[in-house]
């Protein structure tokens, strides 16, 4: 063990071996690195208005045209028109759409019980209201969480433009 530790020893304090070589050592896989480092940019209106009804077709937000879902939890890993890669980074590239996920149930729950207090008023179902919301949202956030991921792509796309080589 001493002799490892000395092997790596450098003196800008980095070390002699790089990530890779360390992930390789441990046995385990290196992080891939993001495929695009392309500038953050401000759609215009007519840009997000043409990228968000794609979102609601769920097709592709580059092209438009091709599917993103292959079945309800499948995605398909390119676009079948132009051959656009859906996860842009790294393995954790969708949890961008856990959080679009989270907004939306949160708002989906927030209306439901606006609407049901209003519609109910004074005799409120407080017991349904207590035990039965709960179930539905966390029901319904997993039901839209393929949604959420052609949301996140579309925001992502909309705010960092394709590059040609993600089109190979």
């Amino acid at each position: 063990m001493r002799s490892l530790a000395l092997s790596n020893y450098s003196p800008n304090g980095k070390g002699g071996m790089t990530d890779q070589d360390q992930h390789a050592s441990r046995g385990t896989p290196a992080v891939r690195r993001r495929m695009t480092d392309t500038p953050m940019t401000t759609p215009s209106a007519r840009r997000a208005a043409g990228a968000l009804w794609s979102a609601v077709r769920l097709r592709c937000p580059h092209c438009r045209r091709g599917k993103v879902l292959r079945r309800w939890y499948g995605m398909h890993e390119r676009c079948s028109v132009c051959h656009f890669r859906y996860e842009r980074s790294d393995e954790n590239y969708f949890q961008g759409a856990m959080f679009i996920n989270f907004m939306i149930g949160g708002f989906t729950f927030g209306a439901s019980l606006l609407a049901v207090l209003l519609l109910s008023w004074p005799n409120v179902p407080w017991n349904a209201l207590t035990f039965g919301a709960p179930v539905v949202m966390l029901v319904f956030m997993v039901l839209l969480y393929p949604i959420s991921k052609v949301v996140w792509l579309t925001v992502d796309v909309m705010v960092r433009p394709v590059t040609p080589h993600e089109l190979e």
